[in-house]
């Protein structure tokens, strides 16, 4: 890692000073006198510490502190005054400061604090980086992120009915990821051959069959098939060893009582509100993936208001809003042909909607064959079964 401190000190020849004692012991050093600027470089994974003086016009010290606490709080943030007391002393520990020195300060134990901050520093950003790694091979972690309480349970019991190997029930409101979710628990299963969907209420009793080899069937919409076709489930998994019911639905379905089922409840937005900005940046990157874009800044209002809103169809809702907004920050000026593509999309999302996510109905709305339009869903990278 870089040895890297952000100083904060509006006294120019004490910046200066330290500044240059500071790039011989081979620190690097950003310097400046004003909040305003250090705000522009402290970020979450800022590769060094903070130095900086209390008192100062306009934002103080402890306004620095505030700051970095509010990006990242395991960044270190050293305090210098020249008027330090026992009671400043202790705001600032308590506070969140890494250490609280008085000026003027004797450059080997200022070095010393410095060089045990940058070391701690190096400690935290190593451990996030182990944990990005092992969250990339994790299923659960990708497709669920958030810190919140709901969020690591459901990434929990995902983790978990993976591991038992039994049937599934997943119960959620609509958008909230229980198509993902089964998707989820076949992928952290070890031993699945292939992974087949059906809608319950598209089912018909006289044709249904289920692939050969270890399967893990995810059936859509359970609660919404008629008797006959949840018998013609059920008797069809129960005649096979080697199937996985994964069943998804508004809400349990107690025909599946007869089979040893775990149940999987997935949160909704509103028990994950304090995921919402991690959950946006990744469906935001998606996005702009699928579109070959520049990744947009998102201030902290936008995320703001992502957690104040009601997401009354969760991911539905919004991936909508992540298209929407990558439309209006993209700087790229559209020619005729993008502005064509725009209208399609539009028109494509539109009519998934009309028809709950049914590619049968949909193309015939529009007047396409189905292959033409599966190929300009996967070009505008939307999926039937996010609409269902």
């Amino acid at each position: 890692m870089t040895r890297q401190v952000l100083l904060i000190e509006d006294d120019d020849a004490l910046r200066a000073s330290l500044a240059q004692m500071l790039d011989l012991e081979g620190i690097s050093v950003i310097s400046t006198a004003h909040y305003v600027q250090a705000r522009r470089t402290i970020r979450a994974n800022f590769a060094g510490v903070v130095l900086t003086d209390i008192r100062m016009p306009q934002k103080d010290g402890f306004d620095i502190l505030a700051l970095a606490q509010g990006i990242d709080p395991d960044l270190p943030v050293v305090m210098l005054t020249g008027e330090g007391d026992v009671p400043m002393a202790i705001r600032a520990m308590k506070e969140g400061a890494y250490d609280f020195l008085e000026k003027p300060c004797e450059t080997s134990h200022l070095l010393g604090v410095l060089n045990r901050a940058l070391s701690h520093r190096e400690l935290v950003l190593r451990a996030r980086r182990i944990e990005r790694k092992m969250q990339r091979s994790d299923p659960a972690s990708m497709n669920f992120q958030g810190e919140s309480a709901a969020s690591k349970q459901l990434r929990s019991d995902l983790r978990a009915a993976a591991d038992t190997g039994q049937n599934v029930m997943l119960t959620g409101a609509i958008g909230v990821g229980k198509r993902l979710a089964a998707h989820t628990i076949f992928t952290l299963s070890e031993g699945r051959e292939r992974f087949q969907i059906v809608r319950a209420p598209e089912t018909d009793p006289q044709s249904f069959t289920i692939e050969s080899g270890a399967v893990d069937l995810s059936v859509r919409s359970f609660d919404e098939a008629t008797p006959r076709q949840v018998s013609c489930v059920l008797d069809a998994v129960r005649g096979r060893d080697d199937v996985r019911l994964i069943a998804s639905a508004m809400r349990p379905v107690a025909a599946l009582d007869a089979l040893e089922c775990v149940h999987v409840a997935i949160p909704s937005f509103a028990d994950r509100r304090g995921d919402i900005g991690a959950m946006f940046e990744a469906v935001l990157r998606q996005a702009v993936r699928n579109r070959n874009l520049e990744m947009p800044s998102v201030s902290s209002e936008v995320l703001r208001d992502l957690e104040a809103r009601d997401w009354a169809e969760n991911l539905l809702e919004l991936r909508r809003f992540a298209n929407d907004f990558l439309e209006a920050h993209s700087q790229i000026s559209k020619t005729l042909a993008d502005q064509v593509d725009d209208f399609e999309r539009t028109v494509l999302e539109e009519s998934l909607r009309r028809f709950k996510g049914k590619a049968t109905q949909t193309a015939a709305a529009l007047g396409l064959p189905r292959k033409t339009l599966y190929d300009r869903l996967a070009r505008h990278g939307l999926r039937p079964r996010d609409y269902q």
